[in-house]
């Protein structure tokens, strides 16, 4: 049995300055104890950490490293750092602090979404290794591979359903993952016009 957890990474081929790996963890244990090193800055938790039940597929994921990458590179990111650009990339407030309090860790988070933003050059199988052997160390989860169908397993539609406004339940839209992927990335791409 390998020890290694499962990862994907994503790049946006027209922005080659930035790639980022991501691992999914469900059943985490010990959210609270990673959001207050996170707010020492601890450097082994140098991540972006978000609450996984608002990400309902890669398409959104995706969507989300475009939306952050694009913005650095245009010099017009809204927070101080990649990570905190990616959550708020995936959210649909405006506010920062909303953003994180809703789309970032909580203590009442159990399933988290850990996104590592480097430059593409660092990004090579002893960085992942060192990665993995990092978030180990530091989470108290058990680690999936991130496909669609494992983000939406975690999925919390009334989460969903408040934090972007949009009606699920009992429409159209209920269990068609593709068409409500496609709604939340609209209304973040939308966000701010």
């Amino acid at each position: 049995m390998s020890s290694a957890i499962p990862f994907r990474e994503i790049e946006v081929p027209v922005y080659k300055k930035y790639k980022a790996v991501c691992f999914l963890a469900s059943n985490v244990k010990n959210c609270q104890e990673i959001k207050e090193n996170l707010i020492k800055a601890n450097k082994d938790y140098d991540y972006g950490f978000l609450n996984a039940k608002n990400v309902v597929s890669l398409e959104q994921l995706y969507s989300g490293f475009y939306k952050t990458v694009m913005s650095q590179h245009d010099g017009n990111m809204k927070s101080r750092t990649l990570h905190t650009e990616l959550i708020y990339s995936l959210s649909p407030f405006k506010n920062i602090m909303d953003c994180l309090n809703k789309f970032g860790i909580s203590k009442d988070s159990n399933s988290i979404l850990i996104v590592k933003i480097v430059e593409s050059e660092t990004l090579n199988n002893y960085f992942i290794k060192t990665q993995q052997e990092n978030l180990k160390s530091i989470i108290d989860g058990e680690f999936l591979e991130i496909t669609d169908d494992s983000l939406q397993e975690i999925t919390d539609i009334k989460a969903l359903e408040k934090n972007y406004k949009l009606k699920i339940r009992s429409t159209k839209l209920e269990n068609n993952w593709p068409s409500i992927s496609r709604n939340l990335v609209s209304i973040t791409h939308l966000k701010g016009l």
